[in-house]
């Protein structure tokens, strides 16, 4: 087990090699490796351990009524999962995890998170921390199904970004197909609506980038029809 690589996850951060290595002396972990597009977890599946990806990236997918598949998000190396419903009194996973590329994964145990966290404080802090992103995580989910129409959900992604980025040129971690699953619609439907939002004047894009021409009518645009 590389103890190089749990020290750059969300979950041992700050925490020192040999003290990582301490702390899981003797617990019950299982490492494994997924090819790509290999099914991790099927929804439904009963969550008993949190992954941990050491490497490789990870899709949560959602599949419709209708039969369309979705990804909700797309997990990178030292982002976990399962983390959010492990100790709920419904345990199972609401939505399937598949690797997107070849992918190695340590699985820690219910048990041994709490023995875990009864041991560092630091390891406690970093769970706890990573619960609440995830609720942030979901809070700005929740936000996005109110809006209404595709403009409001391109704008509010541009403003989220713009945020985090601090820049009026937005770099794209998602290519348009992730962008339009993203909002879901099709992708020939976002390329239209960002064709027009261009024309107008509101934004230019080319390549992985997206330049906020007009912030002050995006953020209109945001609450119209609110």
């Amino acid at each position: 087990m590389s103890y190089s690589k749990l020290s750059k996850t969300k979950l041992f951060k700050g925490i020192e090699e040999n003290d990582i290595e301490r702390l899981l002396c003797g617990c019950s972990l299982v490492q494994k490796s997924f090819e790509k597009d290999e099914i991790i977890a099927f929804e439904g599946d009963e969550c008993t351990s949190i992954g941990i990806i050491l490497e490789g990236m990870v899709d949560i997918k959602k599949v419709s009524t209708s039969g369309k598949e979705y990804t909700i998000t797309t997990l990178l190396p030292g982002d976990t999962f399962g983390e959010a419903v492990i100790f709920s009194s419904s345990n199972f996973f609401p939505a399937t995890v598949v690797a997107k590329s070849n992918t190695t994964i340590l699985f820690i145990p219910k048990d041994t998170i709490i023995n875990l966290s009864k041991k560092s404080e630091k390891f406690l802090h970093n769970f706890l921390n990573i619960l609440s992103d995830r609720i942030l995580l979901l809070n700005s989910k929740l936000k996005e199904s109110t809006l209404i129409t595709l403009r409001q959900k391109i704008c509010n992604f541009l403003l989220e970004e713009f945020k985090k980025q601090k820049s009026l040129k937005i770099k794209l971690s998602l290519s348009k197909q992730e962008l339009a699953e993203k909002f879901n619609v099709q992708r020939p439907s976002l390329s239209r609506e960002l064709i027009k939002m261009r024309e107008e004047g509101l934004i230019d894009f080319g390549g992985k980038e997206i330049w906020i021409k007009n912030l002050e009518r995006i953020e209109e645009y945001l609450y119209e029809n609110a």
